[in-house]
């Protein structure tokens, strides 16, 4: 710990000392009212002790206290009289917590786990007390040449990180702090993506776990990795503890799994909160009907399921559902190829467009909410191969 915490600690008890008979202390600043009433909530015993303390820690902080010279000795520095943190480690927690961990930055508190097991007991209790550092992206990754996982933090989501966590699930201690660990005094606002070749199944404890510890408050996730031994009972404990704000959900077309591992079940959840404004299927999930019949209606809404088991009927309750809502949000859903024919028996749509994906043509059926009225929102219906 800093000289400057020190001084800070031993300046709150030594004015709560000096100045008991009047109305504020540290020039009335809210950090010494409390510091005043906690001083004077102490037994005298324990005021005693402190005024000891203080006094020697006071004096050995403004250089005034030297060691007892003896004999074939050498002349001591000052701030080596008393060691600072010998002193610090005896305050009440509550003295840490509340007024001197806070004016240390969250970046740092991985560091400060490191000091003392009395350190790391206190910044692990008091977690959800303390200072919060966020940071919008966390991407985890594989390095392709040394094979070994990683995950990457970013303050922006420009491209450029600044952190870099190796130790994952606590085994590697040579790497640094534990991904839980840093994360513990840090919180994922934006975006969990999941990379190329990384192995989910390694970190999906550590990830529930984060997510209990309101870690991961993002509003987007991003799979594009093998999903192969992660269980939906994983799957589901992991949305339950961070699906509040999420408003992208994303299976991308790299990502692996048993076809069956995401459905309607473990999908509800997410749709239920009501923030859920895109749902990317880019390879088989195993979704039907009732996902679709659920989806909220939020404005630029966006679902990509061409890859599930939708039917016609659902398509067309889904275009009913669109034209009967009170909010007037546009929208986009995208389904297979084959659902056109059978759905042309069932509903007309406003009209028709002809569009172009990877060279390969396909056609948009628009539904204006208001039929006859193209300045109305409207529903586009995309049609593609699987």
């Amino acid at each position: 710990m800093s000289v400057e915490a020190s001084q800070t600690a031993f300046s709150i008890w030594l004015d709560a000392n000096r100045s008991r008979s009047s109305e504020g202390l540290g020039g009335d600043t809210n950090v010494g009212k409390t510091a005043r009433a906690e001083w004077m909530a102490m037994s005298e015993e324990e005021k005693n002790i402190w005024r000891e303390k203080a006094n020697i820690s006071a004096q050995c902080l403004r250089g005034g206290l030297r060691k007892v010279k003896r004999k074939g000795t050498t002349k001591n520095n000052p701030s080596e009289s008393i060691d600072p943190s010998d002193v610090l480690s005896s305050l009440p927690p509550l003295i840490l917590v509340r007024h001197i961990l806070p004016q240390v930055s969250p970046a740092y508190y991985a560091q400060l786990h490191l000091v003392s097991r009395r350190f790391h007991r206190l910044l692990s209790d008091y977690a959800d007390e303390l200072p919060k550092q966020d940071f919008e992206c966390l991407t985890f990754s594989q390095d392709w040449e040394d094979e070994f996982d990683f995950a990457e933090f970013s303050r922006g989501y420009s491209g450029s990180f600044e952190g870099k966590c190796e130790n994952l699930d606590g085994s590697r201690n040579d790497k640094g702090p534990s991904l839980a660990v840093l994360l513990r005094h840090q919180r994922l606002t934006y975006e969990l993506h999941f990379d190329q070749g990384f192995e989910l199944k390694n970190v999906m404890n550590t990830l529930i776990h984060l997510a209990k510890q309101k870690c991961l408050c993002m509003t987007s996730i991003e799979f594009e990795c093998p999903m192969w031994d992660v269980t939906r009972g994983q799957l589901k404990e992991l949305f339950s503890h961070c699906s509040s704000r999420l408003d992208t959900l994303s299976v991308e077309r790299y990502a692996d799994f048993e076809r069956g591992l995401f459905t309607n079940a473990l999908i509800a959840p997410i749709i239920a909160n009501g923030c859920l404004r895109s749902l990317f299927f880019y390879c088989p999930g195993g979704l039907t009907d009732p996902t679709l019949d659920r989806f909220p209606f939020i404005d630029d809404f966006h679902l990509i399921l061409h890859q599930e088991r939708i039917t016609p009927g659902g398509v067309y309750r889904f275009i009913q559902r669109f034209r009967n809502d009170q909010k007037n949000y546009s929208g986009q859903l995208m389904v297979c190829t084959s659902l056109e024919k059978p759905l042309r028996k069932l509903i007309t749509p406003n009209d028709v467009r002809l569009t172009e994906f990877y060279g390969i043509e396909t056609y948009e059926w628009i539904f204006f909410k208001i039929p006859g009225d193209a300045s109305s929102p409207q529903l586009c219906i995309e049609f593609k191969f699987d």
